[in-house]
């Protein structure tokens, strides 16, 4: 039986709830439960994982990083129309499927330019397999990289 797994924030930042977001797919949770990040203002910002598991899918660009963890796939989504960047100011550290630890640095952000030129960098993290979620850390809480965020059950 799948055990519970849990996420780990991928940077230092402030924790918002999804339904805080802009974008409405991640608002009324359509992708799934999870929770955000507003990463700390700085310029360069690596995105780590926030579980141990394989990169299921790396998104073009390396906007987004979908991971297959022990309790089912779960979405790293740096920033909001991040994909508009089509991979400009990001570089991948991983590859399709490519096994990862939690904490192993995925994504590098040209965080300071990328911000310059108005997208946002609040980053969801859902559980997109339709798992229960249940928070950990406190929400408008700042977490630092490896957090404790949420708690994952396997559907």
């Amino acid at each position: 039986m799948a055990e519970p797994v849990t996420l780990l924030a991928p940077f230092a930042g402030r924790v918002v709830p999804l339904s805080d977001l802009p974008d409405p797919v991640f608002a009324q949770g359509i992708m799934g439960g999870g929770i955000a990040i507003d990463p700390e203002e700085v310029p360069l910002l690596t995105a780590a994982s926030p579980c141990a598991g394989s990169v299921a899918k790396l998104f073009p660009g390396g906007h987004g990083v979908a991971i297959e963890s022990a309790a089912g796939p779960i979405l790293l989504h740096l920033g909001l129309d991040t994909v508009a960047l089509k991979g400009v100011g990001l570089t991948a550290l991983v590859g399709d499927g490519d096994q990862i630890v939690a904490g192993q640095p995925l994504v590098e952000l040209a965080a300071a330019s990328i911000r310059a030129g108005g997208t946002s960098l609040l980053t969801p993290i859902v559980a997109i397999g339709g798992q229960r979620v249940e928070l950990v850390a406190a929400v408008g809480g700042q977490v630092q990289a490896g957090d404790p965020l949420l708690t994952v059950y396997p559907a």
